[in-house]
């Protein structure tokens, strides 16, 4: 339902004191978050688009962020800065947050806001010193969705393409397949019927007749 709304009518996002969030990835689920935006471009990419919604840029901020950011501490977090990013991805920091934005569209993550507490020392307007504490945002801890918490129900990928051979029917009229035999529906397996040989065994057979003809045309020569 967030992702419908549009951002100024979407609930405030949370804020946190302290370390991110850990939320542990593993490789096959960082893959199918890869797969799932490449296919997210491919079903929703538009006339005059090179990509799709999500560039290159921010397929490149979505590499660096699962595979050189994500679990570095050992503990499953991913907090990078705005600027460790932009040098992992080799892009500018503004497309960074472009490409942050563009990939939670897509519900391929989310974020928290980190934030810290800092005390001050300053002189206020009687040139008393007196104590401050300040908020301040550090850095965003980020959270992936992997496809299949989103859709726990599914547990691999096809195509909704009815007209693949692997979304087809594998069923006939009272019959059901078995490898390469049709049983009958309620009926017990009988024998398996006899095939043509393949023109490949023929060939063998051929081959194997004339090696034996040639041995005994050199028999009866030097007899």
């Amino acid at each position: 339902m967030q992702l419908v709304l549009p951002r100024h009518l979407r609930a405030r996002r949370e804020k946190i004191f302290g370390p991110a969030p850990s939320h542990r990835l593993d490789g096959n689920a960082k893959a199918r978050l890869w797969a799932t935006a490449n296919a997210y471009n491919s079903a929703n990419r538009q006339p005059r688009q090179h990509q799709g919604p999500l560039t290159w840029a921010s397929l490149r901020v979505l590499r660096a962020l699962l595979w050189r950011f994500h679990g570095a501490d050992g503990g499953g977090r991913c907090f990078p800065s705005y600027e460790r990013i932009a040098q992992a991805a080799k892009c500018h920091r503004d497309s960074v947050c472009v490409a942050i934005a563009a990939l939670e569209d897509a519900g391929l993550l989310t974020w928290v806001n980190r934030l810290t507490k800092i005390r001050r020392r300053e002189r206020d307007l009687f040139d008393h010193w007196r104590s401050e504490w300040t908020v301040h945002r550090t850095s965003n801890g980020y959270r992936f969705v992997d496809p299949l918490e989103r859709d726990p129900g599914r547990r691999g990928y096809k195509s909704e393409n009815p007209a693949r051979p692997q979304n087809q029917e594998k069923k006939t009229e009272g019959a059901r397949l078995d490898g390469a035999r049709v049983i009958p529906s309620g009926g017990t397996i009988g024998p398996l019927e006899q095939t043509e040989p393949s023109a490949f065994a023929l060939q063998r057979e051929h081959a194997a007749g004339d090696r034996a003809l040639a041995g005994r045309r050199r028999v009866d020569f030097h007899a």
